[in-house]
C-alpha cells in the first residue's frame, strides 16, 4: 500500500471520529495537532520505511518536514552553540615598545609601519585586485621561512596589525604553527582553544575559536592544544572545508597563517596546498640561499610567492612577486 493511500485511509478514519465532536472541538483538535508539529504526513513517515515522500510529482526528504531543533538561548540573546568568544585585550603600548607596527600614532615606529604598508599593498593586489583572477583562495596567505628564528612570526603579526588599519577590510590572524605556537606570546595574551581543537572536534563551531580583539578589524584563531597527529588533522577534509569557509565567507577579509618553517616540517607543505599566497621571510646575513631555494621548491607551485628581507640595514625590506621560480621580482619597495 502506498504512503498516499495510507494517508487517505487515516484521513477518512479521523473524519469519522470528528463527526462525534462539535465544530469548536474539531477546531481545537486540529489546532493542537498543528502546534505539536505532528502532522499527518509526519506520522506516516515514521510508520513507513520509505526514504522519501512523493507529493504532487515532487520528492521531498522527510527531514524537510520536521521543524528545526532550536538551540538553547543565552541571556545575551545568542544561541549557546553560536555564542562568540570574549574579546581578547591586546596591549598596544607593549607592541609599541617591541617596535611593532603602529596605526594609532604616525610618529611611533614610523619606519617599520611604512615598510609593511608597502608589503601589504602588493598582497592586496593579488588577493583583491586584478591578480585575484589568477589565484585560488588568494586572500589566504601563509607566512613562513626556510629555518626557525628568521622572524616569520614577527612578520606575520606586523602584517596583520598593518592590515587591521584598513577601513574597508578585516584581517584574521591564524596561528598555524601547531608544533610551536608563537602568536599568543608575541601578542602577550593567554593561550586559548584554537585550530587543532576545532579539527579534533573538541570545539563544535568555527565561531568559538575566532576571537575578536581590542584592535579594530583584527580577529584571531590560536593554534590550540598540540596533537601528535597534527599533520593528519591539517590534511583532513575538515581542514579543506574550513579553508573554503575562510576564503569565501567574507570577501573583504585577509587571512594570515603564521606557519612553521619549511625545511624538515611536513605540516607547512601540507598547508601550502590549501592557500593562495606565501610570504617567505629571509634573514639578512643568516639565511642561506641554497636553503631558501630548497624551501621554496617544496611550496605549492600554484601559489603567488613573495619574500621579505628581515633584519636588513633598512629595518625591513619587502619585495613581492608573482610566479613560481625563486629569483626575479616584479619590483621592490
Amino acid at each position: 500500500m502506498s504512503i498516499i493511500q495510507k494517508a487517505m485511509e487515516k484521513k477518512s478514519a479521523d473524519r469519522n471520529q470528528k463527526t462525534a465532536k462539535t465544530p469548536s472541538e474539531n477546531d481545537m483538535a486540529e489546532s493542537a495537532e498543528l502546534l505539536s508539529g505532528q502532522s499527518l504526513i509526519q506520522d506516516l513517515v515514521h510508520e513507513t520505511d520509505s526514504a522519501k515522500v512523493q507529493s504532487l510529482g515532487q520528492k521531498v526528504a522527510p527531514d524537510a518536514l520536521y521543524q528545526p531543533v532550536r538551540q538553547p538561548v543565552m541571556s545575551d540573546g545568542f544561541p549557546q552553540a553560536w555564542r562568540r568568544p570574549e574579546t581578547i585585550a591586546i596591549d598596544s603600548e607593549r607592541l609599541r615598545d617591541l617596535g611593532m607596527v603602529s596605526h594609532t600614532d604616525k610618529q611611533v615606529n614610523a619606519a617599520i609601519t611604512n615598510e609593511f604598508r608597502a608589503i601589504k599593498q602588493k598582497i592586496f593586489h593579488t588577493a583583491f585586485g586584478s591578480g585575484a583572477q589568477f589565484q585560488q583562495r588568494a586572500n589566504l596567505l601563509m607566512v613562513t621561512s626556510a629555518s626557525p628564528r628568521e622572524g616569520k612570526t614577527f612578520t606575520a603579526v606586523n602584517l596583520a596589525l598593518s592590515m587591521a588599519s584598513e577601513k574597508d577590510k578585516t584581517v584574521l590572524l591564524v596561528d598555524a604553527n601547531v608544533l610551536k605556537p608563537g602568536v599568543s606570546d608575541m601578542l602577550g595574551i593567554q593561550a586559548q582553544a584554537g585550530l587543532i581543537d576545532f579539527l579534533q572536534g573538541n570545539v563544535t563551531n568555527l565561531s568559538e575559536i575566532i576571537y575578536p580583539t581590542s584592535i579594530p578589524n583584527l580577529r584571531l584563531i590560536p593554534a590550540g592544544k598540540p596533537h601528535h597527529l597534527s599533520n593528519e588533522l591539517l590534511a583532513s577534509n575538515k581542514m579543506e572545508k574550513l579553508m573554503n569557509e575562510l576564503a569565501h565567507r567574507y570577501p573583504d577579509r585577509m587571512v594570515i597563517f603564521d606557519c612553521p618553517p619549511l625545511l624538515g616540517i611536513v605540516e607547512t607543505m601540507t598547508l601550502s596546498k590549501l592557500l593562495g599566497q606565501a610570504l617567505v621571510v629571509v634573514e639578512q646575513d643568516r639565511s642561506r640561499l641554497d636553503d631558501v631555494e630548497v624551501a621554496v621548491s617544496q611550496l605549492n607551485k600554484d601559489m603567488a610567492i613573495g619574500f621579505v628581507m628581515n633584519k636588513a640595514v633598512r629595518n625591513v625590506f619587502g619585495q613581492y612577486r608573482h610566479g613560481h621560480e625563486y629569483g626575479a621580482t616584479e619590483d621592490q619597495s
